[in-house]
């Protein structure tokens, strides 16, 4: 029988083997921030989160004459449209056998939307490319970082990073004359090498896309942290339901997420501690403790909505709960894109 001194002994050998502090915190940091810059894409086009969030809506798409990748699922979610017609600007008119388009995101500041980022991925979304139009500084702590290679991209000069050992990430970023800044980003199972080398084909296709995208939804009311805040808007799907999120951060890492779709609120089912709670005309559940209201709309659709690490703990739900009072859901988007390349 092992007793407990032995139990002890074993414990602190296992503790003298150990790597300082320090260096633990430095490789935590490392990745976590090897995590942003891949979060950087997935954030913004819906992955969810990229996030993801990070996972918009087409009102006029542009497709390849070829038909959506058939492991892609068929959403019907809604019209399309919204107070807001965002430009998408430009797409690859090359991309890998098998991808198919399946996450768009907008950073939205005011009336105007500086960012569009789309995302194309293998029906499996074991792979992954994105093309990313425009940039602003709440994407600053993202930003790839590493030694950089110049690329030529059509005549322009590029700047290519590689970041991550076991989850490498390409990113290759150029400007062409008087366009913002386009972002290609790749994250597959390939080396250094062949990601480098799809990157910059994918780059060198990027051509001029006159569809549009549309935001819908928007806020009524925010506490005056996140309502000075950038907020973002990502589409995307998870199995054969359609998703849709907002996200917004203040001051003291404080963040709102608002998740809608078919499927936003089956996370409810991990929590025992929720307690009714009556929204205008909807009835849903509030659950304090984790800060996070669910509901679900006359039309089925479900939603989501949690504040996080903000100061004032007591006056979170209150908070939370007119957040929701007054948020403008808007039409329902059109999510016929999903697969497209």
């Amino acid at each position: 029988m092992i007793d407990a001194d032995a139990i002890r002994s074993a414990f602190a050998a296992l503790a003298d083997e150990a790597p300082p502090p320090e260096r633990i915190h430095a490789s935590l940091a490392v990745r976590a921030r090897r995590h942003r810059q891949r979060r950087l894409v997935l954030r913004l086009a819906g992955a969810g989160t990229v996030a993801a969030a990070t996972g918009v809506a087409a009102a006029g798409v542009w497709r390849f004459t070829r038909p959506p990748e058939s492991r892609f699922p068929v959403l019907h979610a809604g019209p399309g449209g919204g107070w807001l017609e965002v430009p998408l600007r430009f797409r690859p008119t090359w991309l890998p056998r098998g991808y198919g388009e399946g996450q768009r995101g907008v950073v939205v500041e005011g009336t105007q939307a500086p960012v569009v980022s789309r995302g194309w991925q293998t029906g499996d979304m074991s792979q992954g490319i994105s093309l990313m139009v425009g940039w602003h500084s709440s994407l600053d702590p993202d930003r790839p970082n590493g030694p950089l290679t110049t690329i030529d991209v059509n005549g322009v000069p590029g700047e290519l990073v590689q970041v991550g050992d076991q989850a490498l990430g390409t990113f290759l970023t150029w400007q062409p004359p008087g366009q913002p800044q386009l972002l290609i980003s790749v994250h597959t199972d390939d080396g250094a090498d062949a990601q480098q080398h799809l990157a910059v084909r994918v780059a060198r296709s990027v051509r001029p896309d006159p569809g549009v995208t549309s935001v819908g939804p928007r806020f009524g009311w925010l506490p005056l942290d996140l309502a000075a805040a950038p907020w973002r808007l990502a589409h995307g799907f998870a199995g054969t339901d359609w998703v849709q999120d907002v996200r917004v951060s203040g001051t003291g890492g404080r963040q709102l997420i608002i998740s809608m779709g078919t499927s936003a609120e089956m996370r409810l089912a991990n929590t025992f501690t929720s307690e009714p709670v009556r929204i205008r005309d909807w009835s849903g559940w509030q659950v304090p403790a984790m800060r996070q209201l669910f509901l679900t709309l006359p039309d089925g659709v479900e939603v989501s909505a949690q504040l996080v690490d903000g100061p004032g703990d007591e006056q979170v739900m209150p908070t939370l709960i007119r957040i929701i009072e007054e948020f403008e859901f808007g039409p329902w988007p059109d999510m016929s894109w999903i697969g497209g390349r």
